[in-house]
């Protein structure tokens, strides 16, 4: 049961869409199926039984998991078992409805399966369902068929019943396709009788024949021929053909050979109208193979026709892509020609030449095809015919077609082995072969478009594929058919031509086995007849030949091999002298090939190799004839068969070995000439081939070698007169330039082949001049700078060439190079001249190599600098070549230019070990890292790289090489390590690593110099090797350990005395362009002062240092790092730090600030900073000092903003508390002083300046003013900060900006004080003691400022707690003796505001402050000074704070010197006098004294008339004091009027006639007075007053009782009105006129 429910279990997940699930319970049911079979088969039959209606998806899984587990159990399944199986699977396939075709097969696949193990039970079911009255099922005829073709002995003796019934059927079939599986079926049923029988045919009693089925088989074909061919669905005719060409088997003779003259041109037909060329092929085929076999007569008739069509074909296939149809295709399509064939051989091989004949590529790759499938398969049929089907290939060979070529490879091979190359015209097919190997095999990009066809197609083919097809060929043609006496000596007629010379590998490694069988036999061919064989090379030729191609032994599919190998076979052929020596070096020449991998063969040593075996053959040869003949064959292989540069630059060494052998000095004469006539100058493998020659012939010719020289020197060539604009253009397009090259060239190679004690004497006097006088070209007298590469490079080898030979001599030194400094000069400007992003030619490393030759000669050079910057330059600058930048050469390729790179390095190198080599001191060492540290602090990766890579190789070389005795370095290593420090950080892993191993090489350098021994290991520097893997860990916190145990063996291995400059070296690297860098430099710098700090003794030079190096410190960390470093200095001796720490300039921008706050980290350290600083800023503000501080007026000097900054820094640190509580009143006092020193006062017009200060303070403001304000301002803020408390107000409003204001710098000031009187009261006694004594300082601005402050404390009740009042009252009383008038101003409004701070206690001081106040509004209301105004405002300050019971006699004087103040001409004034009236009134309402209450009514004619004042504020205050009056004023109705005046709907005349009515009428006795009174402002200087005044008047007069006219005389009134008519104010004459209007009555 548990089987069952695990099966029900994963029922649900069969019609899951996914089919991966589906396929993973199929497989899970078969492998449950393999153990338990008949559960699960029982079961799923079952369920497919009981459940009709399941998702389709669910039934045809599990009918497949039931034929995956029959499939697996075939063998053990049971009869009963099975005959279940077959039910359900006949069930499955041919009753139910709603399944699909899939379905249906997966059942017909499950019967087949088990018709394996029971075939007649599944016949037997099958045959049942087969019936004539029932339309067949489709799927059971085709399980029938196939069950038929699978089990022929079992299901053939029982098949007739079933073929009767089915052609019984086939007449009444209509649809398409069942007619499909019909053919299909009979197709297989008659291939499956054909094979019973064909197995039972040799018993003596057959039980079948052919016969028992002729008659339906011969319906069935009537059927199908007369009626199912022709039908519309191409798929039904197609399967028809396929039957019939089946069943033609099992048809009568005579029925067969009835139907032929229809059948085979019906069927032909056929290829025109539908593209399935494959099944009418295959019935074709099936016809032919039964008519050839019954021998009909009937296709002779039908042969033309089919021959046409079958060829046709066979062409078409030709072009479709292969794949296994085309090649089923092919293959029965040649079947057809193989058929026909033996009947009719004639007429065939007719019809082939002839369309062989035509130049078609398909046409001939058909015939092709066909003719190569007839000689391999009927060969004895058209042994007639060998010589016509030979000849006919004379036209295919001449094709361009590789398709062709590639079909021809396969008809010669076949040919070949029957013997066909044997006959008159087998030499020219060798020939074609030899072409076919020689094809060039370059490849561009349309083959490499054509090859993507060719992998979709197969039917594209590139000449290497022809190539190497061919090259097959020779080798098969050598190595499997027995025609060597037609190859040998055949092939060597190949050897010598150039176009031969691609198939010189394979011609060569197929001559090579010919002469090694030929010898290995004893055959006499094998010696070369010349007499017979008057086509073959001679000797020299072939010698020539093979060494010319073995110089380039890797080209031509490694054709030097094969050459030497064929060299060494034909020894005796070519002289029998060199057997001796070829027999020898050749199989040492050729294992070195062998071994030596293609690009990595050393082509130099390669051609030596092989020159020195010319030279040893040519001494064994000891034949001058014979050595010339070679000389002459030479010469003439150079001049006509054009080989490639490099094999002519080889000739022309080999010549110049052979001549150097030659006696005959005319013969060496006219082949040197001969040499560098015939030379291409412009390749430089050429040219340097010449030169080469000319210096082996020179071995024994010098004399003649040097006259040759001289005398091309003055050929034509050099006389061809050229433009000097031309070659200053294009110099290298002029062959001059070139032709010199060589002749420089030439003389190098002279220089370094002949013996040294013949060149020496000659060298500068003859050799020398003449090579720069071919390198010195001069055009019209002028000399013409040379750009040309070629030139460049041969000088710079010819001059490295006569160093060296120079320096190979043992006494060297005593030979005198004179003209070595100009030498040198070239090869420097030569590597100037070269590009810095790229490496394009060898100047640049060949220049350097010379430069390391030459210094080595004597005499020696003074200084090497330049040359060395040069080099380093020219060579650190270039970019790897992966970079982007690297611009691609035409002239040298990827691989090439990294050698070339890679050389040039080494090249480098070399050049600097030759300037240690001269001085192996510190003094050298310490000369080239003074060159090289530009580039090892670079900013680019790569040169960094390059540059410690050096600096490694130098040190290694300096550690083996220096003999270090222990005497102290004349320079100090501590400078080198300190930047070597910095790159074990670096980006780059390589510089890292190369960084660790240059200090662990510098350290024992300097332990060599302290005296250890070479062999001495210092546990601390061995510690660097074990810290190296931790450099390849990017992450920081592993950097860091890193650097920490860098610096831990630095300051453990550093003498004492070396730890300064050290230290300073390392602090250098601060603002290294590596971030890594800086951080290590830090890390190592703080471990260093750590540890080593009480051995430093250059502080200031180290403070210096650090100081530059801070100013451009971007990184927060490498920042911190450093201020922690002179925290740690400070702390050791703050004094000595702290003068150094100022004495430079600060700028705004650095992190100079970090370091002053880390001085707040003791708290003894930073008072005593603090102090130091405070006492610094003191001694600029000191009043001595009066020129000094008038500069700060106009440019804050340096010293200043240094201590400002510094002080900023700390002040505003949050770590500052302590030191601000413990100095909180100095830090004020000082900022507070020098903020009023640099701010420029510049006070509003209001202010009078002291005529001498304005010069002063005329100039601009200088940069940097603004910052030092902002400095010293948030010191203050950072101050008040510190007192904040929670219910103080501790923003001062917009009071910073107006600090920083020159014009408002006292209001800043002021409200400075008012934060200060609430948040810092505890400092305010001491504060103001420390301001006192800068009220009598000559500076007036810091009188000002401090003026500005005591004004606004005493607006505070907390001086009258602090018991300051008195002491700022009495400072700022004489204040007002003061000679500024900005001190005066502000000490009286500080006056007026003691009234506020001292409200409870101001009938104190109200005598003394009222006396002082008017005083000065009397001393200065005169002069229009503000100091009045401010002097009147405190007047009312105090008044409005004094009781009103107040009874002071200061009162009526205050009364008396306001009211002048009435009309004067200030706005403000009269503003200020009429408040202060305002609270004067006050007085005279509680006890009135009667004197000042008459003084306030003679008040109210003023204000009556300013009541329409010009000035606004002045009518509002007059309005407001009326109010105030109308108390005191004995008239209600007046009183009333007063309280209820509205300056906004008052009409200004109507009010004063309603006053004047309620004067006459309530106060007459005063009418006179007010009369009087309002005559005294007709002098007014305000036209608007006089207007008013005229207009009261009037109406005073008019509502005067009448008898008032009685009572005084109005003649003095009325004239002074009269008078008013004249006044020069145009309103006032119209007022004046209207009032008299109203005196009638006087």
């Amino acid at each position: 049961m548990k089987v069952e429910a695990w099966i029900r279990a994963i029922l649900g997940l069969c019609s899951d869409s996914n089919e991966l699930v589906r396929l993973r319970v199929i497989a899970s049911l078969q492998e449950l199926g393999r153990t338990k079979r008949k559960r699960v088969l029982l079961f799923l039959r079952k369920f497919l039984t009981e459940h009709q209606s399941l998702p389709l998806l669910q039934r045809i899984t599990l009918l497949k998991s039931i034929l995956m587990i029959v499939k697996d159990n075939t063998a053990h399944l049971g009869r009963p078992l099975s005959k279940k199986i077959i039910s359900l699977a006949l069930i499955e396939m041919t009753k139910l409805a709603s399944v699909t075709d899939v379905h249906r097969e997966t059942a017909g696949n499950l019967l087949l399966t088990l018709g394996n193990g029971f075939p007649t039970e599944v016949f037997t079911e099958l045959q049942s369902m087969v019936h004539r009255q029932i339309p067949a099922n489709f799927y059971v005829v085709l399980t029938l068929a196939n069950l038929c073709y699978e089990k022929v002995c079992f299901i053939v003796p029982l098949l007739k019943p079933v073929l009767e019934i089915m052609v019984f059927t086939l007449r009444v079939e209509t649809c398409e396709r069942m007619k499909w599986v019909f053919c299909y079926a009979f197709g297989l049923f008659s291939k499956s009788i054909l094979i019973y029988i064909t197995n039972t045919e040799k018993d003596p009693h057959p039980p079948m024949r052919k016969n028992m089925f002729h008659n339906e088989f011969s319906t069935a074909y009537d059927i199908l021929f007369h009626f199912w061919l022709n039908v519309k669905e191409s798929k039904v005719s197609m399967a028809v053909v396929e039957a019939i060409g089946q069943i033609c088997t099992l048809l009568p003779n005579d029925k067969l050979e009835n139907e032929l003259p229809m059948l085979i041109p019906t069927v032909l037909s056929l290829y025109q109208k539908t593209s399935s060329d494959l099944s009418i092929t295959k019935g074709l085929c099936g016809i032919l193979y039964n008519a050839m076999e019954r021998d009909s007569k009937m296709l002779m008739i039908h042969l033309e026709f089919l021959l046409l069509i079958l060829h046709q074909q066979t062409c078409l296939v030709m072009d479709q892509p292969i794949n296994p149809v085309s090649e089923v295709l092919q293959s029965k399509l040649l079947c057809c020609f193989k058929l026909l064939t033996p009947a009719f051989i004639d007429q065939i091989i007719k019809f082939l030449l002839l369309e062989l004949e035509i130049n078609d590529e398909q046409i001939q790759l058909g015939t092709l095809a066909i003719m190569n499938h007839l000689i391999h398969t009927v060969p004895s049929c058209l042994e007639v015919q060998k010589n016509q089907i030979l000849n006919s290939l004379a036209l295919p060979i001449l094709t361009n077609s590789n398709r062709v070529k590639e079909m021809l490879a396969q008809v010669i091979y076949t040919m070949a082995s029957h013997n066909y190359l044997e006959l008159e015209r087998g030499v020219e097919v060798i020939e074609f072969i030899i072409e076919q190997c020689a094809l060039p095999t370059k490849t561009n990009e349309k083959c490499v478009d054509l090859s993507k066809r060719r992998e979709e197609f197969g039917k594209v083919v590139f000449d290497r594929d022809v190539k190497r097809q061919y090259e097959e060929l020779v080798e098969k043609l050598t190595t499997t058919l027995n025609i060597d006496n037609l190859l040998w000596p055949l092939l060597l007629e190949f050897v010598i031509p150039i176009r031969y010379t691609n198939a010189l590998a394979t011609v060569c490694s197929s001559l090579v086995c010919l002469g090694t069988k030929k010898q290995k036999a004893g055959a006499t061919e094998f010696v070369l007849n010349y007499e017979e064989h008057v086509n073959l090379p001679n000797r020299q030729a072939l010698l020539t030949r093979l060494l010319t191609v073995s110089s380039s032994p890797n080209e031509g599919n490694g054709r030097g091999a094969h050459a030497l190998s064929l060299l060494q076979v034909l020894g005796i052929n070519v002289h029998p002298a060199a057997v001796k020596v070829w027999d020898k070096e050749l199989p040492v020449l050729i294992n070195y090939l062998q071994e030596s991998p293609g690009n990595h063969l050393p082509q130099d040593e390669w051609e030596e190799r092989l020159l020195l075996l010319l030279s040893q053959t040519l001494q064994e040869i000891e034949d001058e004839v014979w050595i010339v003949q070679l000389s002459d064959v030479m010469s003439k292989y150079i001049h006509r068969s054009h080989p490639s540069p490099q094999q002519k630059g080889f000739l022309y060494k080999c010549l110049g070995i052979v001549v150097q052998l030659v006696q005959n000095p005319e013969v060496v004469k006219k082949k040197l000439h001969e040499m560098l006539q015939i030379v291409q100058h412009d390749e430089d493998l050429e040219r340097e081939g010449v030169a080469i020659g000319f210096g082996h012939c020179a071995r024994t010719h010098m004399d003649i070698a040097l006259a040759t020289l001289k005398e091309c020197s003055k050929l034509n060539i050099f006389k061809k007169t050229a433009s000097f604009y031309q070659i200053m253009k294009d110099q290298g397009s002029i062959e001059i330039i070139k032709v010199r090259s060589t002749l420089i060239l030439c003389y190098g190679y002279l220089i370094w082949h002949s013996p040294t004690q013949f060149v020496l004497p000659r060298l500068e006097t003859d050799i020398l001049q003449n090579i720069l006088n071919h390198f010195n070209m001069k055009i019209l007298g002028m000399r013409v700078q040379v750009r040309d590469a070629t030139m460049k490079l041969s000088l710079i080898k010819t001059v490295t060439l006569m160093a060296r030979a120079i320096l190979s001599m043992e006494d060297y030194r005593r030979y005198k190079l004179a003209r070595k400094a100009e030498l040198v000069t070239y090869m420097q400007d030569f590597i100037k001249a070269e590009p810095r992003d790229t490496m394009r030619t060898l100047i640049r490393k060949v220049a350097i190599d010379a430069c390391a030759s030459l210094i080595l000669l004597e005499p020696l050079l003074d200084d090497h600098t330049e040359m060395v910057k040069v080099c380093l330059s020219s060579v650190f600058s270039l970019p790897p070549l992966e970079s982007n930048s690297i611009i691609e050469s035409r002239d040298i390729n990827l691989v090439e230019r990294q050698k070339l790179y890679n050389e040039t390095l080494v090249s480098l190198e070399e050049l600097l070990k030759q300037f240690l080599r001269f001085d192996l001191t510190p003094d050298g060492l310490h000369f080239l890292f003074k060159n090289m540290m530009g580039w090892i602090e670079s900013r680019k990766n790569y040169e960094r790289e390059k540059s410690l890579g050096t600096t490694l190789n130098l040190l290694t070389f300096y550690l083996e090489e220096a003999e270090i005795n222990g005497e102290g370095p004349s320079h100090n290593f501590a400078s080198i390590i300190g930047r070597i420090v910095l790159r074990c950080s670096d980006p780059s892993l390589v510089v890292r690593e190369t960084a660790i191993e240059c200090l662990y090489l510098l350290l024992y350098i300097q332990l060599r110099f302290e005296g250890f021994a070479r062999d001495h290991r210092e546990m601390e520097v061995e510690h660097l090797k074990s810290i190296k893997d931790g450099l390849k860990d990017p992450n920081s916190e592993a950097l860091y350990r890193v650097c920490t145990d860098i610096g831990k063996v630095l300051s453990k291995c550093t003498p004492q005395d070396k730890v300064d400059a050290l230290l300073i070296s390392v602090s250098k690297g601060l603002t290294d362009v590596q971030l890594n860098g800086s951080c290590i430099a830090s890390i190592v710098m703080n471990i260093l002062i750590r540890k080593c700090g009480p051995m430093l003794t250059d502080i200031p030079g180290i403070i210096k240092v650090l100081y530059r190096q801070l100013q451009s410190i971007t990184e927060a960390q490498v920042t911190h790092a450093v201020i922690h470093s002179v925290s740690i200095l400070a702390s050791q001796n703050v004094l000595m730090i702290l003068p150094y720490l100022l004495k430079y300039q600060i700028p705004f921008q650095t992190y100079m600030g970090e370091v002053w706050r880390s001085l707040l980290s003791d708290n003894i350290l930073a008072t005593t900073s603090v102090k130091y600083l405070l006492d610094n800023l003191k001694l600029l503000c000191d009043d001595r000092k009066e020129c000094l501080v008038q500069m700060m007026a106009r440019q804050t000097t340096q010293q200043s903003f240094a201590v400002v900054c510094a002080l900023h820094a700390m002040i505003c640190s949050p770590e500052s508390e302590s030191v601000i509580n413990a100095l909180y009143s100095q830090l004020f006092t000082t900022i507070l002083i020098y903020l009023s020193s640099i701010v420029q006062v510049c006070f509003s017009r209001d202010f009078p300046r002291i005529p001498y200060e304005r010069k002063a303070f005329s100039l601009p403001e200088e940069p940097g003013d603004r910052d030092v304000w902002n400095y010293a301002v948030e010191i203050l803020q950072a101050l008040l900060a510190n007192g904040k408390k929670d219910d103080s107000n501790i923003a001062i409003e917009e009071g910073w900006d107006l600090i920083k204001n020159p014009e408002k710098h006292h209001e800043g000031v002021m409200l400075l004080a008012r934060t200060m009187a609430s948040c810092a009261v505890p400092h305010l006694i001491s504060i103001v003691e420390q301001l006192m004594p800068f009220l009598v300082n000559v500076h007036e601005r810091q009188r000002i400022t401090v003026a500005a402050f005591f004004a606004e404390l005493l607006n505070h009740s907390v001086m009258l707690e602090l018991s300051l009042t008195d002491t700022l009252v009495g400072s700022l009383l004489r204040c007002l003796m003061d000679t500024s008038p900005a001190v005066q101003r502000l000490a009286v409004r500080g006056l007026g505001n003691v009234a506020i701070g001292t409200s409870r206690r101001i009938e104190k001081y109200s005598t003394k402050l009222l006396s002082a106040m008017i005083a000065v509004s009397q001393k200065y209301s005169k002069a229009n000074n503000p100091i009045a105004v401010e002097a009147m405002s405190s007047i009312s300050k105090i008044l409005s704070q004094l009781q009103e019971n107040y009874s002071g006699c200061i009162l009526m004087d205050v009364a008396l010197a306001i009211e002048p103040c009435f009309e004067h001409t200030q706005d403000k004034l009269r503003v200020a006098a009429f408040t202060a009236l305002g609270e004067m009134i006050r007085f005279g309402q509680s006890k009135p004294n009667p004197v000042l209450v008459e003084h306030i009514h003679s008040t109210l004619i003023s204000l009556l008339l300013h009541l329409n004042d010009d000035c606004n504020e002045v009518r509002k205050v007059c309005q407001s004091v009326l109010s105030l009056m109308s108390p005191i004023i004995a008239s209600e109705s007046l009183s009333k009027m007063l309280q209820e005046l509205s300056l906004v709907t008052l009409d200004y005349e109507r009010c004063l006639c309603s006053i004047s009515k309620h004067i006459s009428k309530d106060l007459p006795d005063r009418v006179v007075f007010y009369i009087i009174k309002c005559a005294t402002f007709f002098s007014n200087a305000q036209p608007t007053i006089r207007a008013n005044a005229v207009t009261l008047l009037g109406f005073l007069m008019y509502n005067a009782a009448p008898d008032y006219s009685t009572l005084f005389s109005a003649d003095p009134i009325c004239e002074e009105i009269n008078a008013l008519l004249s006044d020069p104010v145009k309103r006032v004459q119209l007022k004046a006129a209207v009032a008299i209007r109203y005196l009638y009555m006087y």
